[in-house]
């Protein structure tokens, strides 16, 4: 399976120089689905900032390298948007109160793409029908008008219209309730599939990754403890730790995969 995303040497620390991520590698396999996954405070959200360069400025980060299918990248910040698309956490706040929405997103691809008004906007709607907003009078709306589930879509479909080769997803169902969480996620992989799109998936709701990953990568206190396919998972063919991990959230046991 080729690599589209390698992040090599990857530390990050505080102000008063403590690690908070060491020497950390990470690699994506290209088209598939890849899960960080994590205890809380482990670093998997930072390490997703860190390599999108959205660190708070309280933070700083050592020269790691970075390659996109084989090839070394030296300004990480360019590719943002059509290269590397972020989904944030805190989606809310990925749109202001002030403007409605469509003017928003057609601003956001505008930005990317030097295209008329009439064609962002047209391209803006088929990404909000793609993520299930047909119906819903986006354009005409502004953030507090819309409950948490559909902004989380706006916000996919913020990233998707710019058909970015590499997505990463921070926490996208933190803050939903089940129902509309396990729609996101389906939503997502369901993206990943159909544009062979290669996503990282930071979370720590392990009721989704067996589920929701092909390749998943465990890190504890900052560092990558075990990376493996998710069949090796699925057999409990993983590391003491994230096979504790996974019994704490009655995910695997004895080695049974949560299908059986």
């Amino acid at each position: 399976m080729p690599k589209m995303l390698e992040i090599n040497n990857l530390s990050v620390q505080n102000k008063i120089n403590e690690y908070l991520i060491k020497n950390l590698n990470l690699t994506l396999k290209k088209g598939q689905i890849n899960v960080l996954i994590g205890e809380s405070g482990s670093g998997k959200s930072l390490t997703a900032k860190a390599i999108v360069h959205q660190l708070d400025p309280s933070l700083h980060f050592s020269n790691y390298d970075v390659l996109i299918e084989g090839e070394h990248v030296i300004d990480v910040q360019s590719l943002l948007g059509k290269t590397i698309g972020f989904i944030a956490q805190d989606y809310g706040h990925s749109f202001n109160d002030h403007t409605k929405l469509g003017k928003q997103l057609v601003s956001i691809y505008r930005a990317h793409f030097k295209v008329t008004y009439k064609i962002a906007k047209q391209i803006v709607a088929q990404a909000l029908q793609t993520v299930g907003l047909g119906k819903v009078p986006v354009f005409e709306s502004y953030r507090f008008n819309l409950s948490g589930g559909q902004l989380a879509r706006v916000q996919i479909a913020s990233v998707i219209m710019l058909r970015p080769e590499i997505i990463i997803a921070d926490e996208p169902t933190s803050s939903l309730d089940v129902v509309n969480g396990h729609e996101i996620m389906n939503l997502i992989r369901h993206l990943t599939e159909v544009h062979h799109t290669t996503l990282l998936l930071i979370t720590h709701d392990l009721s989704h990754v067996l589920n929701f990953s092909d390749w998943i990568s465990v890190i504890r206190a900052g560092e990558i403890v075990d990376y493996s396919h998710v069949q090796y998972f699925r057999a409990g063919e993983i590391s003491p730790y994230s096979l504790t991990l996974f019994n704490a959230r009655s995910q695997i046991r004895n080695g049974a995969s949560i299908d059986d």
